[in-house]
């Protein structure tokens, strides 16, 4: 089972990081209000915690040290939604293969946990709409995000 201690300290930065990436990737694919923008940090930080009941030792450590107050530094993002979009979806496939290549046995809870946090991040605000008509729980850019998430992460949408 494998903690921070098995991994470089650059590629537990960006292990570590993932799961703030995978939310911020979906904020990404729809930059409403700042309003839903925290409510959507907030939720993250949320399924971030959810992971101390995690069959994972990775994802309980990550867990644990959110949860102790210790936040990992989030690479340079591109100022462009889009291109920051793929900049974190690639930061999230990156750092999943960091986890097969040192815990293969931990890689498959590792991807899942960074597709429930942004999920999370997902459903967190309502998008869209006019004075409550055409409101969505999770926007089609969200759901754009998400799939392509999956798809980085070899998992089913």
């Amino acid at each position: 089972m494998a903690t921070e201690k098995d991994f470089a300290a650059g590629d537990w930065q960006r292990i570590e990081a993932a799961p703030f990436m995978a939310g911020l990737a979906v904020t990404y694919g729809d930059l409403s209000n700042k309003v839903a923008i925290g409510e959507e940090a907030r939720a993250t930080g949320e399924a971030i915690k959810a992971g101390a009941s995690s069959s994972s030792d990775l994802v309980r450590c990550i867990a644990a040290r959110f949860a102790a107050g210790q936040r990992p530094t989030i690479p340079a993002i591109p100022n462009r939604p889009a291109e920051a979009q793929n900049a974190l979806v690639d930061g999230c496939k990156a750092a999943l293969a960091l986890v097969q290549a040192k815990a293969p046995t931990e890689a498959n809870a590792y991807a899942r946990f960074l597709l429930d946090c942004a999920s999370a991040a997902a459903g967190a605000a309502r998008e869209g709409g006019f004075i409550g008509i055409g409101i969505k729980k999770i926007s089609e850019g969200e759901q754009l995000a998400l799939a392509n998430l999956a798809l980085a992460l070899g998992l089913p949408a």
